[in-house]
């Protein structure tokens, strides 16, 4: 019998969390799976922690420290699953997320299903991160489609939260970034399958449970510093190679994220912020949006960022900060 669904997890230097993940993952309602847990060069006890898990459905892989992307590529080369999903290390998900996924993407024919997340705080709070959607969309132009539902938020940047078909994944060769230039991998996959997507289903119910440490990317200014210098070369090297139609739709949402993301580097120090805002990445980031095809009110609001006093650029980025957060 044709495995279902097979689960990618990368782990690095998780011992702590790695072990949580892989049982939620292994008590899913769905059996007919198998998880593969890339151990991507850890130092620490992660891989005898996998080792005393014992599971005939649970695969271990070790290679040295390549980075997220190049782990998960190496999963998917030998995933036998009709669906793949992705888990991170840190995070776990609700027992029947991917019954109800593969249900769906089984009944739709579906290339990808979403469902939603749980942003899962220190203080064990929790908070929905998406708006609610519960919807198939047949995508018949994928500008619109991009600009409908991703630069809305609809289509989240997380792969995390997605079931998707693996024969969809093979013929159109979508990979993952398997350097670590990017910071968001995420985001860089997700822009690609953008362009490749024929049908879609959103489910609203949150079945990924995302972990938010203090430890976190930017819970740090150094790293929240070279995560801004990243996405803005993200966004040059996608507008570089991306289709017209393409091109118009995400426009305006790489300025938005790149703001939001200032926005919050400036809530952590304002001196970082500025740091990035006087970068010789951000201005060319900014520069090369004036190039692109976008309405006038886009490249209005890109010619601000680029030539307004820098405090008022620093209210914009927070006030997008703050509104993204609420």
């Amino acid at each position: 019998m044709e495995t279902a669904v097979s689960v990618i997890i990368p782990v690095y230097n998780c011992e702590k969390t790695v072990g949580r993940c892989i049982n939620s993952v292994l008590n899913q309602t769905l059996a007919n799976i198998e998880v593969i847990a890339v151990n991507d060069g850890s130092d620490d006890s992660t891989l005898k922690v996998l080792k005393g898990i014992n599971d005939d459905r649970l695969k271990i892989i070790s290679h040295l420290n390549y980075g997220q992307g190049y782990a998960r590529n190496n999963g998917m080369s030998v995933a036998n699953g009709k669906y793949i999903a992705f888990v991170d290390a840190d995070d776990t998900i609700e027992e029947c997320m991917l019954e109800k996924m593969y249900e769906k993407a089984e009944k739709e024919n579906a290339d990808m299903v979403q469902c939603n997340l749980y942003d899962i705080y220190p203080d064990r709070t929790r908070k929905i991160q998406l708006k609610p959607l519960d919807k198939t969309v047949i995508v018949e132009d994928k500008g619109e489609y991009a600009d409908k539902y991703f630069s809305t938020c609809y289509h989240s940047y997380e792969i995390c939260n997605k079931l998707i078909r693996r024969s969809f994944l093979e013929e159109n060769n979508l990979k993952f970034c398997d350097t670590k230039k990017y910071f968001s991998e995420d985001l860089m996959f997700n822009l690609k399958m953008l362009s490749c997507l024929k049908k879609v289903c959103f489910i609203s119910e949150p079945y990924y449970n995302y972990y938010q440490y203090e430890t976190s990317h930017f819970h740090n200014v150094s790293n929240g510093e070279r995560r801004l210098a990243a996405i803005c070369d993200l966004f040059i090297d996608y507008m570089a190679e991306a289709e017209p139609e393409m091109k118009k739709a995400v426009s305006f949402t790489a300025s938005m994220i790149v703001t939001y993301n200032i926005g919050r580097c400036a809530k952590l120090s304002y001196e970082s912020a500025y740091r990035v805002m006087t970068s010789h990445v951000y201005r060319k980031y900014l520069k090369s949006a004036l190039t692109r095809k976008c309405s006038i009110k886009h490249k209005a609001f890109f010619l601000a960022l680029l030539i307004f006093p820098l405090r008022w650029r620093m209210k914009v980025a927070s006030l997008y900060a703050w509104r993204w957060e609420v």
